[in-house]
């Protein structure tokens, strides 16, 4: 079993400790939170005076963030032919594809549908088994979509360690993140201007990264466990693994020391 850490920034790089053989680096929910150049260039020299491999995580994307992205994912694939990219937009990743033919690209969590939302834990002893099994599984088991991944030279899909459980059917390696588990994203940053904005939240305001310094905890007497909000999206904590990833055709756990943003 291959064993990640994913560090959302390069103030994590402490938190790395022995154990681990690959670097996730980057952001899924937020394209406004692109790595500058000298922090990229300072993850890249960790993981290779280290003999770590390297994943560059991206996020959903407008046209407005395309081309940086595209900028950071070459300078990536200069230092390492080799290191992987989470793809979490389909525009992305058709730009890889053309700039980057066979550069290893990875489905992203925002691209692997799973039920996540933490309500279901409600109602997993009211539904038949087949339905039980349906909430375990990802769109990524269904046979159509699993060709098309493979049409599109995906090596690999990202997975969310499942509150209810999971079961799989796939021959596509999967990657299982934990102890946090992503529920749902928005191009509306809730924590936007949090600490001086004056009007209507109904709008996005100027970013000024406040999600790099505080996160929320939201609690509710109907919500079986409590939800994390940090920047434009929600979490929850859930650190017990399957008994057997293998199983699951689950290889590769990718440790998050903290909120991924």
């Amino acid at each position: 079993m291959e064993k990640a850490v994913f560090i959302a920034k390069k103030e994590h790089i402490p938190l790395i400790s022995n154990g681990f053989t690959r670097i996730y680096f980057g952001q899924e929910f937020c394209e406004r939170l692109i790595p500058s150049r000298e922090d990229l260039e300072e993850v890249l020299k960790f993981a290779g005076d280290g003999g770590l491999a390297f994943t560059l995580v991206t996020p959903f994307l407008t046209e407005q963030y395309l081309s940086r992205w595209m900028e950071t994912a070459k300078k990536v694939h200069d230092r390492m032919p080799d290191a992987e990219i989470v793809i979490n937009d389909w525009g992305f990743l058709r730009l890889i594809r053309k700039d980057l033919a066979s550069h290893p690209c990875l489905l992203g969590r925002l691209l692997c549908k799973q039920k996540r939302g933490p309500q279901i834990l409600r109602i997993i002893d009211k539904v038949p088994p087949s339905m039980l099994d349906h909430f375990r599984r990802s769109t990524s088991d269904v046979p159509i979509t699993r060709e098309f991944l493979k049409a599109q030279g995906i090596t690999r899909i990202e997975l969310d360690n499942l509150l209810q459980g999971m079961e799989r059917d796939n021959d596509i390696p999967g990657s299982l993140y934990y102890p946090y588990g992503y529920i749902t994203v928005t191009r509306l940053c809730l924590s936007n201007s949090c600490t001086s904005r004056k009007e209507s939240l109904r709008a996005i305001f100027p970013c000024r990264k406040e999600c790099q310094h505080i996160s929320f905890t939201l609690t509710h007497k109907d919500m079986p466990v409590p939800v994390y909000l940090a920047g434009n999206a929600q979490f929850y904590h859930f650190d017990k693994l399957p008994d057997n990833p293998e199983r699951l055709n689950i290889d590769r756990l990718v440790f998050e020391p903290e909120i991924p943003v």
